[in-house]
């Protein structure tokens, strides 16, 4: 739905340093373009699946997990999923979500 509240809670941990990096946004305190851009990303994923039928976990060494709190309205889905466990339609997501959290 245009206009709805879109809300994104992110963090990335593991990797070869063991840095987590964290970052949240939502749509109310983007800029308008930024925040039709997010809607996109969030409504290229079909969150419910991937919570009903999640990626086998794989937590493997030196690689990153990926945790996520997505808000849409009332919907909210959580997620943890692997770096070699990523679906395809969810990296352009992690990959900005990664950005904001890096302040890019």
């Amino acid at each position: 739905m245009a206009g709805e509240l879109v809300r994104v809670e992110y963090i990335r941990s593991g990797g070869v340093a063991g840095v987590t990096l964290r970052g949240s946004v939502d749509t109310s305190r983007l800029p308008a373009d930024e925040a039709r851009r997010l809607t996109e990303l969030v409504d290229a994923v079909d969150f419910a699946a991937l919570v009903a039928h999640p990626p086998a976990p794989a937590r493997v060494p030196d690689r990153f997990q990926y945790d996520l709190v997505v808000e849409r309205g009332p919907d909210r889905y959580e997620l943890a999923v692997g770096e070699s466990q990523v679906p395809p339609e969810l990296r352009p997501l992690l990959d900005r979500m990664t950005a904001i959290a890096k302040g890019s």
